[in-house]
C-alpha cells in the first residue's frame, strides 16, 4: 500500500472550452507542468485515480497560475464523487499542503474564476496528490495461502482498518455542526498513548464509535501490534465516562448507545489478553468498575439490561432485547477476568454467578424451539422475523451448547445466505407499522410523522441486507463450531465480493440485492454526506479471523504467555502460513500436507507456551507433524 507523497493516475481529460495539456506532466515528481485554461463557461477537468481508497492532505504545486480557483471533486467511486473542496491557487512555486486530510480513490480536477462573471483563468501545474494521513502501520502480522485470493483479502481488511487510524483532532464529517463543548473537545483532546484513534470509517461519520473500536482492535492486534492505537481510542472513552459511569457510543457526536458500555468492558479485557499491559489495565480499573457499578444497579430480576439502540440503528429495537443480553454476558466474562487480575475473588464469583443467571434467563425467555433459533425484541406490528447478530453472539460468546448452535447455524445458512453473503434477517419486511408506545423514529426525526413508505426507506440500510460487521461474528462461529468449509464460503461470498469491486477496501454494507456499493442515501433526511461507508473498519476485521482460526492462534493467558494454536482448514484452504506480533516476539505457523499427513512448522519466543488443539474433522485420520515430531495428544 502506497504511504508518504501519492500521486494518482490518469484516467481522463476534458479540454472543455478550453484547453487541458499535457495533463499527465503533474502526477509525477518532474519538473514540467500540465496547463489547464478555460475562456468559455465550460472548465476543462481532469480524472484521476489512485488505484486504491486512500486518505491524505491534499497537495499542490504550481508552475504559475492566474491566482484563482482549484475545484477537487472526489469520492471513493468515479460515480460518487460526493465531496468537493475548494483550493485558491497558491503561489508560484510553492508546495501547498492541506490541514485537513480527505478520503477518496477518484478525483476530479478543475479550475474556475474567482471573478463574478465567468472570466478567464489558467493554471500550469507541476504536481498534485495526497500526503498519506493514516498511522504509518508497520505489518508486522501475515497471512499467506497457495491461493494468492486470500493474502489479498487479509491485507485488504488490514489496510481497510489503518485507513481508519487517523489523528483525534480531525474527528466528526459533521464537526462544524457539534455544539460548542464538543467541538472544543475535539480540537483539544490529547492522548498520552497515541495521537491516532480508530475511526469507524475514515470518510464519514469519521469519528470513534467503542463498537466499532472491539473487531478494529482485533484486527491491530493480529495485523499490525500498533498497541498505542487501540490505548488512545479506549483512553478516549474513559475521558468521556459521566459521573453515573456511562460513556457514550460516539467521542464526537456523543450518541448515547447502552449496549455500547458493554464493548467498552470487552475491548478493556481484550486489550489486556492481547499485550499485557498491566499499567493501562490499572488505568482502566476506576472507570470500568464506575461502569459496572451502574450496569448491576440497572438489571433486572433476571439479570437483563434495558438497551436503547444497537448496531443496527434504524430498527426500533429498543427494550430487553436478547441481542445486547448476549453482549452483556460476555461483559460479564470479561469483567470476571479484569477483577482476576485485580484479585478480587469476591467479584469474580459474584460476576459469574450472574453470568450463568443471566444465561439460564436468555434462553429460557428467547430460545425457540421449534425454528432453533433465538427471537428477539423489534417494536413494530406483525414483524415476525429472526434477526442474525442475536444468534451468531450466542455461539460465538458460549451461550449456546453444541446442539443449539448447529441448530442456529443450519438455520441461518438455509434462511439468510445470498450469493453476496448472509444477510441481516431471514425475511424482508414489507410494512412497518410502530407498536403502541415506540418512538424509536422520533428519536432519529424529531417532530416528523413519517408515512408507511418513509418508515420503510428509513430502515432500508438494515432489512434484510448484508453487513460484513456481522458476516464477521458468522464466519467466527461457524469455524468455533468446526464448520471451516461454511466457514470459507461465507468469507468467499461476502469479503470476495467487496474485493472483486472498487475501490479496494471493505464497505460498510453490501446491497443485497445486486452485490454492488449502494449508491443512495442511509438516511434520505440527512443534511449531510450519509453515503455507505467504502473504508469501515469493523467489515476489515475477517483478517484477525483468518489470523485467530484459520490459522488458529488465538491468546489462552495474557500477552500470548500461553497460546493456543487451533487450526481450522478447510476447502480451498489447506495449505497456510502466517505470523501474529506479541509483546514477547513473533508467533509463525505454517501448514501444508496431503490426505495422509499435516505438517506443521512453528516458531514461537521462549516467553510463549503452546496448547495444540487438533479436535476437527480435517485432522481426523491424519499423521500430524510438528516441526518434525509426531505430535500425540
Amino acid at each position: 500500500m502506497k504511504t508518504g507523497f501519492i500521486f494518482p493516475s490518469l484516467v481522463s481529460a476534458d479540454a472543455g472550452d478550453g484547453e487541458a495539456l499535457n495533463v499527465s506532466s503533474m502526477l509525477d515528481k518532474g519538473e514540467s507542468s500540465a496547463y489547464l485554461s478555460v475562456g468559455g463557461s465550460r472548465a476543462p477537468s481532469v480524472l484521476l485515480d489512485f488505484g486504491i481508497k486512500t486518505t491524505g492532505y491534499f497537495f499542490v504545486e504550481l508552475e504559475e497560475s492566474s491566482g484563482d480557483e482549484l475545484v477537487i471533486q472526489y469520492g471513493p467511486l468515479r460515480d460518487a464523487l460526493i465531496k468537493t473542496l475548494i483550493v485558491p491557487m497558491p503561489a508560484d512555486g510553492v508546495l501547498w499542503v492541506d490541514e485537513e486530510y480527505i478520503a477518496l480513490r477518484y478525483m476530479k480536477l478543475s479550475i474556475r474564476s474567482k471573478a463574478v462573471l465567468p472570466s478567464p483563468c489558467q493554471a500550469s501545474i507541476r504536481r498534485i496528490g495526497v500526503k498519506f494521513s493514516a498511522y504509518p502501520c508497520v505489518y508486522r502480522g501475515s497471512f499467506r495461502a497457495t491461493d494468492p485470493f486470500w493474502e489479498k483479502l487479509w491485507r485488504t481488511g488490514a489496510y481497510t482498518t489503518q485507513l481508519c487510524l487517523q489523528r483525534s483532532r480531525f474527528a466528526s464529517t459533521f464537526r462544524n455542526e457539534l455544539p460548542e463543548p464538543h467541538r472544543t473537545f475535539v480540537n483539544e483532546w490529547r492522548s498520552p498513548y497515541s495521537d491516532y484513534v480508530i475511526f469507524d470509517g475514515p470518510r464519514r461519520d469519521r469519528e470513534a464509535w467503542i463498537g466499532d473500536i472491539r473487531t478494529e482492535a482485533l484486527n491491530i492486534y493480529y495485523a499490525f501490534g500498533a498497541n498505542e492505537t487501540v490505548k488512545s481510542s479506549l483512553h478516549l472513552f474513559h475521558a468521556l465516562q459521566e459521573s453515573s459511569g456511562l460513556i457514550p457510543g460516539s467521542a464526537a457526536s456523543r450518541q448515547a448507545f447502552t449496549e455500547y458500555n458493554l464493548w467498552w468492558i470487552i475491548s478493556i479485557w481484550e486489550h489486556y489478553l492481547f499485550t499485557e499491559d498491566r499499567a493501562f489495565l490499572d488505568k482502566m480499573y476506576e472507570g470500568y468498575r464506575s461502569l459496572m457499578d451502574w450496569i448491576e444497579f440497572r438489571l433486572d430480576s433476571r439479570g437483563f439490561l434495558y438497551n436503547d439502540k444497537t448496531w443496527m440503528w434504524t430498527f426500533p429495537r429498543e427494550g430487553y432485547g436478547s441481542a445486547t443480553q448476549c453482549v452483556l454476558y460476555r461483559a460479564l466474562q470479561c469483567a470476571a477476568r479484569i477483577e482476576e487480575e485485580a484479585g478480587e475473588r469476591e467479584r469474580v464469583e459474584a460476576l459469574e454467578r450472574l453470568a450463568a443467571h443471566l444465561r439460564r434467563q436468555l434462553i429460557d425467555t428467547y430460545w425457540d424451539e421449534d425454528k432453533g433459533v433465538f427471537s428477539d425484541v423489534l417494536n413494530l406490528e406483525d414483524a415476525d422475523v429472526v434477526l442474525s447478530d442475536v444468534n451468531c453472539y450466542a455461539v460465538v460468546f458460549g451461550l449456546a451448547d453444541r446442539k443449539m448452535s448447529e441448530r442456529i447455524l443450519s438455520y441461518l445458512k438455509a434462511e439468510m445466505w445470498t450469493p453476496y453473503g448472509s444477510a441481516t434477517l431471514d425475511r424482508k419486511l414489507e410494512r412497518a407499522v410502530p407498536a403502541a408506545g415506540c418512538t424509536h423514529f422520533q428519536t432519529y426525526l424529531p417532530g416528523m410523522s413519517l408515512t408507511d413508505e418513509q418508515t420503510m426507506s428509513f430502515m432500508w440500510p438494515h432489512n434484510k441486507q448484508i453487513w460484513p460487521f456481522m458476516n464477521g461474528y458468522e464466519v467466527e462461529a461457524r469455524f468455533l463450531a468446526d464448520q471451516a468449509d461454511e466457514a470459507l464460503e461465507l468469507t468467499r461470498r461476502c469479503w470476495g465480493t467487496m474485493l472483486a469491486q472498487e475501490p479496494g477496501t471493505y464497505w460498510e454494507m453490501i446491497d443485497a440485492e445486486n452485490g454492488e456499493f449502494p449508491l443512495r442515501s442511509f438516511f434520505e433526511f440527512s443534511k449531510g454526506d450519509a453515503l455507505n461507508s467504502a473504508c469501515h473498519g469493523w467489515s476489515g476485521w475477517i483478517s484477525a479471523i483468518l489470523q485467530g482460526y484459520a490459522l488458529g492462534v488465538r491468546p489462552l493467558r495474557p500477552g500470548f504467555r500461553e497460546t493456543l494454536i487451533a487450526p481450522r482448514l478447510g476447502a480451498g484452504l489447506t495449505e497456510i502460513e502466517g505470523a501474529i506480533p506479541t509483546p514477547h516476539g513473533p508467533i509463525s505457523v505454517k501448514i501444508d500436507g496431503d490426505e495422509r499427513q499435516v505438517r506443521l512448522k512453528v516458531g514461537h519466543p521462549e516467553a510463549v507456551s503452546v496448547v495444540y488443539d487438533f479436535n476437527s474433522r480435517f485432522f481426523e485420520g491424519k499423521r500430524i507433524l510438528i516441526n518434525g515430531e509426531a505430535w500425540r495428544p
